[in-house]
């Protein structure tokens, strides 16, 4: 009975119950104000996150996974990576739900409001290797984005005073102009008409736009290499215009002007230059061969011009009888000789027969020029009488013997003599002749100097051009003979 009215003494205590509500509030009011960092308590999944710039995520900053809330920041640390480099290092408490996260799983801090507030987002990775509670995240998996005011940070003053002149003249031309907006949406009906077929056309599997799209991505994929390069010839372009600024007025503005008239009388003129150039054209074609020999032949006409230079002056004589004035005589002369009947029609002969012999000329002139041959022929002609007799210079020759054999050349056959030698002291062996042989002339393939050239065998005939090409060597002469 009396414990009874001790309780419902407490009970009906006003300071007590005061007191208890009291106490009861702190409580409440102490958990809703750390709600965000931990209820005591309550155990959780703690991870230390190594991250290049923390980007102004303080104490009590969300951590969010696909959207939902999944733990805070503790606290924020410096720290030093390996290198020696300072870092910020995010020191998390997530709920025991997420853990553990896989090792390959990325942290990023972006931007929660539009007012600079930062939450870090964590994208679970697929590694079967897993953080412990307690581990530190490398550097590598960790990340930010680039902020708002970063962004807008790369105009300087004179271009955001000029957007936000932009934005102002832009607002001024809509003010007003509700009804002119409405007629132009109107107006864009036929063209969503007309897009229709377009935008089929676009979907159609046989446009491969995809294919289109990839090609562009391999397409920037090349140029990722190179983009230092590119910017480097940016800059580089800067540098080049920067200079031509300077000749800007009046140079390159009367070049400009001047350009325009320049390609009318190009057009106008390039038909009737079309023939000369073509000449012009074969002419260095025809040149070619000679300004090959040019590395040779220039200390020899750079001597001749030297020469010249010391005897011209000489001939320089009273008038009348200097060389100069011979020579102008001689020039009216061969005017009035031109003009004779007969000698135009000699000309036009031997224009027909010069126009007659290029082509057996072009065929010839490689057998001299890369062969050596007609000088190598006309050597040996003059080495056939360097015999000298009483009477003069005889013809220097020797008789070729060939044995009396059966089918030999020595002998009628009716196929040429193939027949093996197998005994060195034999006089006779297989036919070896070259009728036709290549020279480096035009359409003879391959370009070779098979005359003379041609291998030796004792063992098998060899008729007609060798079957490897022997090459474009044979002997050299000089001046001197031999």
């Amino acid at each position: 009975m009396n414990l009874r009215r001790r309780e419902q003494g407490m009970l009906s205590n006003p300071i007590l119950i005061g007191a208890l509500t009291i106490l009861v509030t702190i409580i409440a009011v102490y958990l809703a104000y750390n709600a965000n960092n931990g209820l005591p308590f309550v155990p959780r999944y703690s991870l230390h996150v190594q991250i290049a710039d923390a980007s102004e995520v303080t104490k009590g900053a969300e951590v969010h996974m696909g959207g939902s809330l999944v733990g805070i920041v503790d606290t924020v640390t410096p720290a030093r990576d390996a290198s020696g480099q300072p870092i910020a290092v995010m020191n998390m408490n997530l709920n025991k739900s997420v853990e553990p996260l896989p090792v390959d799983s990325t942290f990023d801090v972006r931007l929660k409001g539009a007012i600079g507030l930062k939450y870090v987002q964590v994208t679970p990775g697929t590694s079967t290797e897993t953080y412990k509670n307690g581990a530190t995240v490398p550097l590598s998996q960790a990340g930010s984005e680039v902020d708002l005011d970063q962004v807008l940070s790369m105009f300087d003053p004179a271009t955001r005073a000029g957007v936000a002149a932009s934005t102002v003249g832009f607002s001024d031309a809509l003010a007003s102009r509700g009804g002119d907006i409405n007629n132009a949406i109107g107006a864009f009906v036929p063209l969503v008409t007309d897009l229709e077929p377009v935008a089929r056309n676009l979907a159609s599997p046989h446009t491969d736009l995809a294919g289109f799209w990839h090609g562009l991505e391999s397409f920037s994929s090349a140029l990722a290499p190179v983009a230092q390069t590119q910017a480097d010839l940016y800059g580089n372009l800067d540098t080049t215009f920067t200079s031509l600024a300077s000749v800007a007025t009046p140079f390159l503005q009367d070049w400009i002007h001047q350009t325009p008239p320049t390609f009318q009388s190009v057009i106008t003129n390039s038909p009737s230059e079309r023939a000369f150039l073509t000449d012009t054209k074969d002419l260095f074609s025809e040149l070619r061969p000679a300004f090959a020999t040019l590395p040779t032949s220039a200390p020899v006409l750079a001597d001749a011009f030297a020469i010249g230079t010391r005897t011209l002056p000489g001939t320089y004589l009273p008038p009348n009888t200097s060389l100069d004035q011979q020579l102008a005589n001689l020039a009216f002369a061969l005017e009035r000789y031109g003009h004779t009947p007969a000698v135009k029609a000699g000309l036009n002969r031997l224009t027909l027969t010069a126009s007659s012999l290029r082509s057996p000329l072009s065929f010839l002139t490689p057998v001299q020029a890369t062969c050596n041959y007609a000088t190598l022929f006309l050597r040996n002609i003059a080495s056939l009488l360097s015999d000298p007799v009483g009477n003069g210079t005889s013809l220097r020759f020797s008789i070729v013997a060939i044995d009396d054999v059966l089918g030999g050349e020595a002998v009628p056959s009716q196929k040429p003599y193939t027949t093996p030698n197998n005994n060195p002291n034999n006089a006779y062996g297989p036919l070896h002749v070259n009728p036709y042989p290549n020279t480096a002339s035009p359409r003879q393939n391959p370009p070779e100097c098979a005359a003379g050239n041609e291998p030796y065998s004792g063992s098998t005939a060899r008729i007609g051009n060798p079957a490897v090409n022997v090459g474009l060597a044979t002997q050299r002469t000089s001046r001197t003979g031999g």
